[in-house]
């Protein structure tokens, strides 16, 4: 189906009539430069699915392959839900015992395709509040999930998050567009009339097609819509009444700044009590606690703690200052511990050494808010140090590729490797500093750093630990004590291997 074609801003090349709505829409998400690689991970995902439970390898690689997936996984499964069964988590292969392989796969398609969006700069506060609006919506579905018995549960969560697909690709991608909608309907028209006179085809329709695109799980994709299938099962049903609870509770929330109306609240809650099996008051207090959480996240709070916008200004509201970076330190800290006491764990437990690496990396990249982070460990066979595990803010960067050669070199990660020091720059724009960045790190930017050698049971360098902040902003000796810390933990697991 072609799309109705909207007159292109004054600059901007016009699209081509002959180009399909979706076909523009994948195009310009090619072009953002992060969706090949998300295209991959999700292609990536459902095959493992596909594959089942006869062989859970394909999936714990996906999973391991993404730090937000990664700790979400582990969050859950040492959630107090699973506290009876689950307990000290540190590793996916037994967050899947815990959890269930579909749950885990489920949980990974809705972070990867719903990250990748929250990943991009969107050109309005009105693209913004849309993905916020999800992410709240499916803090709800979760809150409603963990106070039921639902098998399978979070299917409704990744269902929740992915309901309005087609209302975030086209607020992301077609912002043009996206904002004459939004106008039409702030002048009273349907949004679905809206859509097929912007775009040629209605929102839902364009979640669904990209959705089969993705080849994601035909249950997912049922709940696209506002209208439910005939003839679904029970269990569909349920997801259908969770998602539509999920996402009107999301709107109060949102229109609310981050307070729902009593009255509005009690009447959806008596509404979908008994559609899922829950009562009233356990509702009230599921969205209660969604927002809670949604408020206490400084980004997602910065959009919901105001009162919605006009949906016409919507596109030239401005943005809430910065967090400073300082502000989270004593969060910072916070995590790096609790990450470091479930790698000990991990450690004392012989736990596969993938996965302590990887959970490793994730303790230092989330906890320290870092833009990129790796382990590289010597390869005796090609004299070089090769990254064994990493972890980067944008999918363009290229960290895995990197092979530091052994022997002497006068930049600053052999020094660091052939002293064994631990290295930090707070500046690497210093003169004395910048000529001795290798490529690999003064290429990519001049934010701070840290090399954490690893030594054998000799003494003799076998690896590193390497990390790099998104801002300028100062390690203090309190993080970088536990970053070594953490490399002797690793240390310990790698010596148990050799």
């Amino acid at each position: 189906m072609n799309a109705i074609q909207a007159q292109p801003p004054a600059g901007r090349p016009g699209p081509d009539p002959t180009e399909s709505l979706p076909a523009r829409i994948l195009r310009r998400m090619n072009e953002s430069g992060g969706f090949p690689a998300l295209d991959h991970s999700v292609a990536r995902i459902v095959e493992a699915l596909e594959i089942g439970e006869e062989d859970t390898s394909p999936l714990v690689e996906a999973v391991l392959a993404d730090v937000s997936l990664t700790q979400k996984v582990l969050r859950l499964a040492n959630s107090a839900m699973y506290a009876p069964i689950g307990g000290g988590v540190s590793t996916v292969s037994h967050a899947m015992k815990v959890l269930g392989f579909e749950a885990v796969g489920h949980l990974a398609l809705g972070v990867k395709l719903i990250g990748s969006l929250g990943r991009m700069r969107p050109d309005s506060r009105s693209a913004e509040r849309e993905l916020a609006q999800s992410l709240v919506a499916g803090s709800v579905a979760g809150s409603v999930v963990a106070r039921t018995a639902v098998k399978n549960g979070e299917m409704g969560m990744v269902c929740t998050l992915l309901h309005r697909l087609g209302q975030l690709l086209t607020a992301f991608y077609l912002p043009d567009e996206w904002a004459r909608i939004q106008g039409a309907v702030e002048a009273g028209e349907d949004e679905k009339e809206a859509a097929r006179a912007v775009l040629g085809m209605s929102l839902d329709e364009l979640g669904a097609y990209i959705a089969g695109q993705w080849r994601l799980p035909a249950r997912i994709v049922a709940t696209l819509g506002d209208t439910m299938p005939p003839g679904e099962s029970e269990e569909d049903a349920w997801l259908h009444a969770l998602t539509h609870f999920s996402h009107r509770s999301a709107d109060l929330i949102t229109a609310g700044a981050g307070k729902t109306p009593a009255p509005a609240m009690d009447e959806l809650a008596a509404t979908f009590a008994p559609l899922l099996g829950v009562p009233p008051g356990d509702l009230v207090a599921a969205v209660g606690a969604a927002t809670d959480e949604a408020t206490a996240e400084p980004l997602l709070a910065g959009i919901l703690l105001e009162p919605a916008p006009s949906r016409s200004a919507s596109s030239e509201a401005p943005k809430p200052a910065a967090m400073p970076a300082s502000a989270p330190a004593q969060t910072k800290v916070g995590r790096l511990q609790a990450g470091i006491a479930a790698l000990r764990q991990a450690v004392a437990g012989r736990e596969d050494r993938r996965g302590i690496e990887q959970a490793a990396l994730a303790t230092v990249f989330d906890g320290l808010q870092l833009s990129r982070a790796a382990i590289l460990l010597l390869d005796a066979q090609r004299r070089a140090y090769r990254v064994s595990a990493c972890l980067r803010e944008r999918e363009s960067d290229r960290l895995a590729e990197v092979l530091i050669p052994c022997g002497a070199g006068a930049d600053l990660v052999h020094l660091a490797l052939a002293r064994k020091l631990d290295v930090y720059i707070d500046n690497p724009r210093d003169e004395k500093i910048a000529p001795r960045l290798p490529a690999w790190i003064g290429s990519h930017g001049t934010h701070p750093f840290f090399l954490l050698p690893i030594t054998d049971a000799a003494g003799e360098p076998m690896g590193l630990v390497f990390g790099q902040q998104r801002e300028d902003v100062k390690l203090s000796r309190e993080e970088l004590g536990l970053l070594a810390e953490l490399r002797d933990l690793l240390r310990r697991r790698l010596h148990a291997d050799a």
